[in-house]
């Protein structure tokens, strides 16, 4: 008994000092978090390129892009705990640490704050870090965020820039073909780059849509439409 007691004492005295930690790192970062806005609004400024409300970007995209990267993001605090657990299990199956389980708003930190290195200390920075973020900005203006830097390929960092790059057209103008092929980019833009590599793109693209149908937010007829559409490029 006073073993098991002795257990349940550390581990509640290890989470309240994990839980202290991330506090105080997460107050320390806090000037950071509060200056995302402004800091991406200033790097968009710098490359010539406007910084784009949601409500002037094709619904199409946000949508297929959180059914693809995180179907949970109105929902959960910055992390997905099932996304997490099905990364570890991935990890122990292949013996090394694989990136992966992040959220859009991980995602987010990550770009602007952190390194991409893949060690377990940078992960846990990027989740207290999501984790705060999500107390101090709406889920809207997140998604905002993040589509106005995240990398799409061919030099094009943001929504803006990666509509002209590859369609010649504005964000509002997108059709769901276009929003669909898009939204697969982020994972990894020079392998599914539809200017090099079309038909890994096309695969990409079906994996979105089938993320899309899954989620509920597309028929089974729609997603055969887009995938036979053209997408128009540039």
């Amino acid at each position: 008994m006073r073993t098991f007691l002795g257990i349940l004492f550390a581990l509640a005295f290890g989470f309240l000092a994990a839980t202290g930690a991330g506090t105080a790192y997460a107050l320390y970062r806090l000037p950071q978090l509060e200056a995302l806005p402004a800091r991406i609004a200033a790097q968009q400024k710098a490359r010539g390129l406007p910084v784009v409300p949601l409500s002037a970007i094709s619904p199409e995209l946000p949508r297929a892009l959180l059914a693809t990267e995180d179907n949970t993001f109105y929902t959960n605090i910055g992390v997905s705990f099932e996304g997490i657990a099905r990364s570890l299990i991935v990890d122990i199956a292949s013996g090394r640490f694989v990136e992966g389980g992040s959220t859009i708003t991980q995602q987010l930190v990550r770009d602007q704050l952190l390194t991409l290195q893949k060690t377990i200390p940078r992960k846990l920075e990027e989740m207290v870090l999501a984790i705060a973020l999500t107390q101090i900005e709406p889920k809207r203006e997140i998604l905002d965020l993040y589509l106005n830097q995240v990398y799409f390929g061919n030099g094009a960092s943001g929504v803006y820039a990666a509509s002209k790059v590859y369609f010649g057209r504005t964000p509002n103008e997108l059709t769901a073909a276009q929003c669909t092929l898009l939204a697969g980019l982020p994972q990894a833009p020079s392998l599914y780059d539809p200017l090099t590599n079309p038909s890994l793109a096309k695969r990409r693209q079906r994996e979105v849509v089938q993320a899309m149908e899954l989620a509920g937010v597309l028929t089974k007829k729609a997603g055969s439409a887009i995938l036979r559409a053209p997408w128009q490029l540039r």
